[in-house]
């Protein structure tokens, strides 16, 4: 009997190595013997995971443990081995997949699924190619022994997304007598979405684009201003530990989504954008950008997803302090790691509409000044968002709203009474379709909004129009490009080019779809040739000195007497004003046909303790014509830029071997650098790396430091460096690398041998 047990066993386990972490082993209970007892189950996760493409998730590859992570709609295959023979005309057996879950299973829900292998007896059953498919949960026979089954079980294609059970049932009918024996399969398993299958609604045809929006783990969110676009290097890391738990967590946890919307994609990203946030009471992260950061971290000293996730999934508390693209990264994150393809996006001068007019209305005084500033509609610097790409059978069963939408998982307006944005069709968008479920209008605006500025006088005296700016919202519209760290720009994703026929009809279509009293206001007022343009240097390192300089046109043939307010503000990126850095009141006489230039210059001693995150400017300026009372008013944000983190790499890379790194910058702000700290991420590090320096940093000195990172397995990696001090966040670099297979002398030394004999040994002959 030994012997006997001992060939089960290598039947299951080919290799002859220990299948401990592969095994699930019945429960201790009282068994029947006469009863068709389940002995072991092999889930096969490496074949599996394999074929699914989720082998690279951590829970697959524990040595205790490993879950099973598979794709819906796709087939995967199990072992099962019985303690006696299966007897044909006796032995029925079912496999009962239930949601992990789901409070009270039921069939009619999905959350329940019983697949016999046979009503009465395993004649009836016919093995079946492993390459059958079906869209409904299926089960096929694979191979059959006498005490072994390999079976083939294939989910739905629109099966829900989660965590799963399995249980084997067997009934047998043994001298006139039933017998049962149940047995639930410990090792977890995992049903995602599944990119790879034409029917599931994430399907993604292109192989290169699923490599990149669901397999790539490392990627850039753009940040800074319209005239310097900044990339910032972003681990998603959706196959680390404890991520793929924590998104299903999310998912059955967090919010009130219900099982059974876990099949849909277009609910499950609308519950997402929900729940990154905290703004509806619970959620990962919680939003600050008021500056100060005491009890959590400043939003842009985080460099990935996964210490964010890990962090709320150990402690079950929100995590402290995200902004945008800390919430853009983190919904990239998930949706990846749930199979739903998912980009992170963004956009420069992105509007933020608080009263659906599609116009971003600025309502100055006559001194140039904002009236109730930061209660009205604003303008970002940059705003990013994650686009997902699924199909829209909600919306339309042509297809024509299918592919990228858009989900926002930063709280800006309430949709249907919740913080939540999308998931907003990028089609419909660009065709001003902005009644289209979900949001919009609000997409729209941040988009493709006119900048309308509206002189007020006094309380009892109607707004005057003074004049807009049809341009300037959403700019460089930005994601990553696929394969490399490159922009790839998006704008005509989501309008025509701006001031085209084609853009201003749009525009026009989306206006008459609102209600709002700006917008009908806005549609009966005529645009103004007047001009006035803000030239700003487009690469302002920080520390140095900068001009503002005003150009005024005058196409008319009469000389005017021009008086001009010049403000000057440091800003949020969201537009919110935080100081006044400098203002100057310049009066000129501009004559018929020319152009004139007025200049204010700013000083690092005028900004340099005004700034705020992100490192922002706003110019407003506000002109007057004292002949005829014309008043016009334009606007500029910018950035300065932070120096760059240049890392060094020595010698080649190897899996498994040490190598050193040096990441540097020089100090450009007039005074030291003190408390200044590096954060290392790279490969190889579980956490990051912290390295504080020991001395201060004087201008145009030089900030080191040396570190040694060891990678784990081969491939292309990235190594991502930040730096913060007191007087200077936010400086970041990263670098790629190319990790080699080592080899070490002694094998080198035996295969040149080798080649050697086998030449020898072919000339000889």
């Amino acid at each position: 009997m030994g012997q006997c047990e001992s060939c089960l066993r290598n039947f299951f386990n080919p290799s002859g190595r220990s299948s401990r972490s592969r095994i699930s082993r019945p429960e201790l209970i009282t068994i029947d013997p006469l009863a068709l007892n389940v002995r072991e189950v092999d889930l096969l996760i490496d074949r599996n995971t394999l074929k699914h493409h989720t082998n690279q998730f951590e829970i697959t590859t524990r040595p205790f443990d490993p879950a099973l992570v598979v794709r819906r709609g796709s087939p995967f295959q199990i072992k099962v081995l019985f303690q006696r023979e299966a007897r044909s005309s006796d032995d029925v057996v079912n496999l009962v997949f239930r949601v992990k879950d789901a409070s009270s299973p039921k069939y009619s829900q999905g959350t329940e699924i019983i697949l016999p292998l046979s009503d009465e007896n395993f004649n009836e059953i016919s093995p079946r190619l492993s390459n059958y498919k079906s869209k409904q949960w299926d089960v096929s026979i694979v191979r059959w022994e006498a005490r072994s089954l390999v079976l083939e079980i294939n989910s739905a294609v629109d099966c829900i997304v989660g965590e799963w059970t399995l249980t084997i049932e067997t009934r047998s009918r043994t001298s006139g007598n039933r017998r049962y024996s149940s047995h639930t399969i410990r090792r977890r398993i995992f049903i995602l979405f599944n990119p790879w299958n034409r029917d599931d609604p994430t399907y993604l045809r292109d192989p290169r684009k699923r490599d990149e929006y669901v397999l790539n783990d490392n990627g850039i969110i753009w940040k800074g201003t319209s005239n310097r676009l900044r990339r910032s290097p972003w681990s998603f890391g959706q196959f680390e530990e404890n991520i793929l738990e924590c998104c299903i967590r999310l998912l059955s946890r967090v919010g009130k989504l219900s099982v059974i919307d876990r099949s849909d994609p277009v609910k499950v990203a609308r519950h997402l954008s929900q729940i990154v946030h905290t703004a509806n009471g619970e959620g990962v992260v919680v939003g600050n950008w008021s500056g100060k950061y005491r009890g959590g971290k400043d939003p842009s000293e985080w460099a990935g997803s996964q210490i964010i996730l890990e962090k709320f999934y150990k402690t079950g508390r929100p995590v402290k302090y995200g902004q945008c693209w800390v919430f853009s990264g983190v919904l990239t994150t998930v949706c990846r790691c749930l199979g739903i393809p998912a980009r992170p996006v963004t956009n420069y001068e992105s509007a933020h509409d608080t009263h659906n007019s599609l116009t971003v209305d600025r309502i100055l005084s006559e001194d140039g000044e904002l009236v109730e500033p930061g209660k009205g509609d604003s303008v970002w610097n940059f705003h990013s968002w994650t686009e997902i790409w699924i199909k829209r059978p909600d919306l339309s069963v042509t297809g024509v709203y299918d592919g990228w939408q858009v989900i926002d998982a930063t709280p800006q307006e309430p949709s249907d009474g919740l913080y939540r944005c999308g998931p907003t069709s990028v089609n419909a968008v660009r065709n001003g379709e902005v009644l289209r479920e979900f949001d919009g209008k609000f997409v729209f605006a941040e988009v493709n909004a006119d900048e309308v500025f509206w002189l007020k006088r006094g309380d009892r005296e109607p707004v005057k129009f003074l004049g807009s700016d049809t341009a300037i919202i959403g700019q460089n519209i930005s994601t990553k490009e696929i394969g490399n760290n490159e922009r790839r720009d998006l704008t005509v994703n989501y309008k025509y080019k701006e001031s085209s026929p084609e853009e201003r009809e749009t525009m026009l279509k989306a206006l008459l779809q609102c209600n709002s009293v700006f917008s009908r206001y806005y549609l009966n007022d005529e645009f103004n040739d007047i001009r006035f343009e803000i030239l700003l240097l487009d690469d302002v390192l920080i520390g140095k000195p900068f001009n503002v300089r005003l150009k005024v046109y005058n196409k008319s043939n009469q000389v005017y007497t021009i008086v001009a307010t010049i403000r000057v503000h440091t800003t949020l990126y969201t537009g919110h004003i935080h100081a006044l850095v400098k203002k100057d009141i310049k009066e000129l006489r501009i004559s018929p046909s020319s152009d004139m230039e007025l200049k204010s210059e700013i000083k690092y001693d005028d900004y340099g303790d005004h700034l705020i995150d992100q490192s922002s400017f706003s110019v407003q300026v506000v002109a007057r014509v004292l002949e005829n009372d014309f008043h016009y008013s334009a606007r500029d944000d910018f950035r300065v830029r932070m120096p760059d983190i240049e890392i060094q790499v020595e010698g080649d890379v190897f899996e498994g071997r040490p190598f050193r790194c040096h990441a540097f910058f020089k100090n450009p702000l007039p005074k030291k650098l003190t408390k200044g700290i590096f954060l290392v991420e790279g490969p190889g590090l579980g956490s990051p790396l912290k390295i504080p320096l020991k001395e201060s940093v004087k201008q145009d000195e030089e900030a080191r430091v040396t570190f040694i990172l060891t990678p784990k397995t081969e491939g292309e990696k990235t190594i991502n460096v930040r730096f913060t001090s007191k007087e200077l966040r936010d400086v970041d670099g990263h670098r790629k690398v190319r990790v080699s297979k080592f080899m070490n002398f002694v094998s080198l030394e035996n295969l040149d041998r080798n080649f050697r004999r086998s030449a020898n040994n072919t000339i000889d002959d």
